[in-house]
């Protein structure tokens, strides 16, 4: 996979996808672990508190289940539902190990509990996160798009997609030029040059009138609003686009 590639896929992913994705490795690792324990680890305290509630198959199951729907809501818009099920598993065990602890079963189940309800807590934590479909609300189903300080496409919502023509995979990575009439192209470079050296966008927060350029060739009215801000790795901006009358992709 080509570096271009691999920033592609990171942010379709995001970071609840990221976050989701190593919950689900880590999960199917827990359900390999009570799926096929040496004998002598089957008989530690931890195992036998959890024999006690269900078979350690029925345990995998739940963990390779779990592992599975987070893997595969990773790449989806709406992931409410693996992150709600990795919450409860991880919560449920530690009030096992918790419970198990306050019974004489495993008195040092409090550190397990302590592990277990705190991997939850932050899982729940995450989940807090905007999810796309939340970003898309909240920018009334606009288009927007993030690029680095030499203009290059970083992220692009499900409505850029509809509205310029260019799939996600296909925009990140390219410059934002293809969005533009090639009459318009020389002023924006010029414009990207100007904010590297002053490190302030004279555009910033007003709304401005373009004309955009869909992947067909075709030209449409557009109102942008535009935003630099510094990161790690320099200038980036965020323009939020909507169409003009007229120049709706529907």
């Amino acid at each position: 996979m080509s570096n271009r590639d691999l920033t592609r896929l990171l942010h379709r992913i995001g970071r609840r996808g990221a976050s989701l994705g190593f919950v689900g490795l880590l999960c199917l690792a827990i359900a390999a672990s009570l799926a096929f324990p040496p004998a002598e680890q089957r008989a530690a305290t931890g195992y036998t508190v959890l024999a006690a509630i269900a078979p350690l198959d029925v345990w995998a199951l739940a963990w390779c289940a779990t592992g599975a729907l987070c893997l595969v809501q990773m790449f989806l818009r709406s992931d409410r539902i693996a992150f709600a099920a990795a919450t409860a598993l991880l919560l449920l065990y530690g009030l096992v190990y918790l419970i198990s602890t306050f019974n004489g079963d495993n008195p040092r189940g409090w550190v397990g509990a302590a592990v277990w309800l705190a991997f939850g807590g932050w899982i729940a934590l995450i989940a807090t996160w905007p999810e796309a479909e939340a970003a898309d609300r909240a920018t009334g189903g606009a288009a927007v798009i993030v690029a680095d300080a030499d203009g290059l496409i970083q992220s692009w919502n499900p409505q850029a997609a509809k509205l310029f023509g260019w799939s996600t995979e296909e925009a990140v990575g390219r410059p934002l030029t293809i969005l533009m009439p090639s009459r318009l192209r020389h002023q924006h470079v010029e414009g990207l040059a100007r904010v590297r050296v002053t490190g302030a966008s004279e555009l910033a927060g007003r709304i401005i009138p373009l004309i955009g350029l869909r992947r067909d060739g075709s030209e449409f009215p557009i109102a942008l609003t535009v935003n630099a801000w510094h990161s790690d790795d320099g200038i980036a901006y965020t323009g939020v686009i909507r169409p003009l009358r007229g120049g709706d992709a529907d």
